[in-house]
């Protein structure tokens, strides 16, 4: 064969990795950086003088008594687990983390009992930007977790508790987003005392028996992401009905979604139950699925090969469960809203389906009782093997094939 055939095979393994870098699969990349583990004892401040930009911190599970701990450069600090890496701030702590770099991402912790007096704060954001706080509970403080002068800050799947202050941004904070956190028993959930901090976005947060839900003076602050996206969950909303859907809430049929929006937010797209999230990882890739339900959900398992997820739900006997799912399109789909098939016990439910670009939302009610299996049935789920895992070992074996062909060609050439 002649040497330019041979040189078109060659080429064809990298044209396979420009597509699927075009595609937008993601490659894991080597991390040059180094990893710093803390243990009970240690201290996490000398750590991060000791880190370099972009290092990682490992805390290790125990009882730190440290605060004003500075966090002056790109650092990723996480806690080995969110329940028992305790940081107690004593009673005497002014703020536990204080954080003044860009980038930041402060994951799995549990802080605690700061200074009542001097407003004490878990985590203080301060006058930086792009700052990730992840799983981190915040509980027995003046003021759990604190935005000033910051932007583009992202609070995900926090626990805030028994505070004086749940949330409290101030002073021209802009563009930060808060999802999947529940806030309760705060004395103000959420405390927004000037016009400047705008632009917030506030959505799939359970807000639950705080004194006071919010407290805002104003500003252009957003309560939920849209319809059929929805708002957050107020307990003191929940008395409300959901008879309606729709975007303008005025279609015959319920949704999950209230009708009346909740005007102290306002939130135009409140949730009628608390809610629940469902992380799912396949081969690397994360998921998330969220429930809006009376019911207690015990459980779930997702299967790629039967393209469903199954739901273990409880509730009290002789009442209605209701529950509202949003599943990411790209975990499990349908050509076709009505081949979605959501079934109890083998019966059929009736269900409401409706979908943006990136999501499904199904609305469908059942029968309560002890330990019943609900299986969301689609016609498209992510593979258990990655397009980027099977691509790869298609360039691998094209490359093989490539070798052994030439050997031939060479082989038949002497």
């Amino acid at each position: 064969m002649p040497k330019k055939y041979v040189l078109m095979l060659a080429i064809l393994p990298i044209l396979c990795f420009f597509a699927v870098s075009l595609t937008n699969f993601a490659f894991a990349t080597l991390d040059q950086n180094k990893v710093i583990t803390v243990n009970p004892g240690d201290s996490i401040q000398k750590a991060i003088n000791n880190a370099d930009e972009g290092d990682t911190i490992i805390v290790e599970n125990g009882i730190y008594h440290e605060w004003h701990i500075s966090v002056n450069k790109t650092l990723t600090i996480i806690g080995r687990t969110m329940e028992n890496t305790i940081i107690d701030g004593n009673g005497t702590a002014d703020v536990i983390f204080h954080v003044t770099a860009s980038n930041v991402v402060i994951e799995n912790f549990a802080l605690q009992n700061t200074k009542e007096e001097s407003q004490g704060t878990a985590i203080r954001i301060y006058r930086t930007k792009k700052v990730k706080v992840n799983r981190v509970v915040a509980r027995n403080n003046f003021c759990g977790i604190e935005i000033c002068s910051s932007n583009f800050t992202n609070i995900t799947h926090c626990q805030i508790s028994n505070n004086i202050w749940g949330v409290y941004l101030h002073d021209k904070s802009l563009n930060n987003t808060f999802t999947g956190n529940t806030v309760t028993n705060n004395k103000i959930g959420i405390n927004l005392p000037d016009y400047n901090s705008q632009y917030n976005l506030f959505y799939y947060n359970n807000f639950v028996n705080n004194t006071n839900q919010i407290s805002t003076l104003g500003g252009e602050n957003y309560f939920d992401n849209g319809y059929p996206c929805g708002g957050n969950y107020w307990s003191d909303h929940a008395s409300v009905q959901d008879l309606k859907h729709g975007l303008y809430q005025n279609e015959t049929g319920s949704d999950g979604i209230l009708d009346e929006r909740y005007a102290n937010a306002p939130d135009n797209y409140p949730f009628a139950y608390p809610l629940t999230f469902i992380e799912i990882s396949i081969v690397g890739e994360h998921f998330q699925v969220v429930a809006s339900t009376n019911s207690t959900l015990n459980s779930y398992e997702f299967s790629p090969q039967t393209k469903s997820l199954r739901l273990s739900l409880s509730g009290i006997g002789g009442t209605v469960g209701v529950c509202r799912i949003t599943i990411p399109k790209e975990l499990l789909s349908c050509d076709q809203l009505s081949q979605w098939n959501i079934t109890l016990s083998n019966e059929k439910l009736n269900c409401l389906v409706i979908e943006d670009a990136g999501n499904t939302y199904l609305y469908f009610t059942y029968n309560q009782f002890d330990n019943i299996e609900v299986e969301v049935q689609g016609t498209k789920a992510i593979p258990e093997l990655s397009n980027v895992f099977t691509l790869l070992v298609l360039m691998g074996l094209t490359t093989f094939t490539i070798v052994k062909f030439e050997r031939i060609l060479l082989g038949k050439s002497c």
